[in-house]
């Protein structure tokens, strides 16, 4: 989270600016009409809040996305890009449980950020089906995959750890059961809830791999959460509710204010992105 302006600070054009310079690039496309449409939901003694929760939210764009993926594949013992100085045999597939999730999304990010976008890669990026058929070709097959070789699974967040312990241990996703032979099976992240990380340890054999950590501070609501009092935690739950009556802490209880350029994780507080008759986001999963 980043550290939000001092309370009291005016809401001015030099504001504005810089939360259209951040959040801009957003899909739904943010500009000074849509975050004054979003600050009117709150009451005028609120808008200051409002601002300031703008001011904390931590955007990763398209260069901070692949920033995160360089780091992170840089960082994987045996891996090279020239073939002759790889260990062993690799390969990338999304950590999807089913086609269209962000994982799929987050592979393409991921050649593009580390250069292996031309054709002399596709073998090493694997569709969901592929890479579960690949540990079971005969042990002379060039293609199999066993103990030796490595596996790397992407995609962009993490907030509980649920959604990969499910795809990991389900039977009919089978990620866990048909990679249980593979030597190493890591999980690169962009950001993830060190909640997250140490859930996916402790209930998979992935190692995961989150670029950027989330900790206690980082949820609004927490009391380790410095930049907002209680009052505006109250005031914040309050608002939430309207947003999303179920969640309305974001899922999970999470309270983070993390948002990427392509889709607001729903661990965020639902006044960010939840859109529906009686509250609009600035930040719409859905659009």
């Amino acid at each position: 989270m980043r550290s939000p302006l001092p309370r009291g600070v005016k809401i001015d054009a030099k504001r504005y600016k810089r939360w259209v310079d951040r959040f801009g690039a957003y899909r739904s496309g943010i500009v000074n009409i849509t975050i004054d449409g979003w600050l009117q939901q709150f009451s005028g003694g609120d808008r200051d809040l409002a601002a300031r929760v703008l001011d904390a939210v931590e955007f990763y764009d398209q260069t901070k996305i692949h920033a995160a993926y360089r780091q992170a594949l840089a960082s994987l013992t045996g891996w090279d890009k020239l073939p002759s100085k790889r260990v062993n045999k690799w390969r990338f597939a999304a950590m999807s449980g089913s086609a269209g999730e962000s994982g799929d999304a987050m592979l393409y990010q991921f050649r593009l950020a580390n250069g292996l976008d031309s054709k002399k890669f596709n073998d090493l990026f694997v569709s969901r089906s592929d890479l579960f058929r690949l540990p079971l070709l005969s042990e002379s097959d060039p293609n199999r995959i066993s103990k030796d070789d490595t596996v790397v699974l992407l995609d962009d967040f993490s907030g509980t750890g649920t959604q990969v312990c499910k795809a990991w241990n389900d039977p009919e996703t089978s990620f866990g059961a048909l990679l249980a032979d593979v030597g190493k099976v890591y999980l690169i992240l962009v950001a993830a809830s060190g909640a997250a990380r140490k859930r996916i340890s402790e209930e998979t054999t992935i190692t995961p791999l989150p670029v950027h950590e989330l900790h206690d501070g980082d949820n609004v609501f927490s009391t380790h959460c410095s930049h907002f009092n209680g009052s505006d935690k109250a005031k914040l739950l309050r608002y939430g509710r309207v947003a999303d009556s179920k969640h309305p802490k974001g899922f999970g209880d999470c309270g983070f204010v993390i948002v990427f350029q392509h889709r607001t994780p729903n661990n965020s507080i639902p006044i960010l992105h939840a859109d529906h008759p009686h509250w609009t986001g600035l930040f719409p999963r859905h659009v």
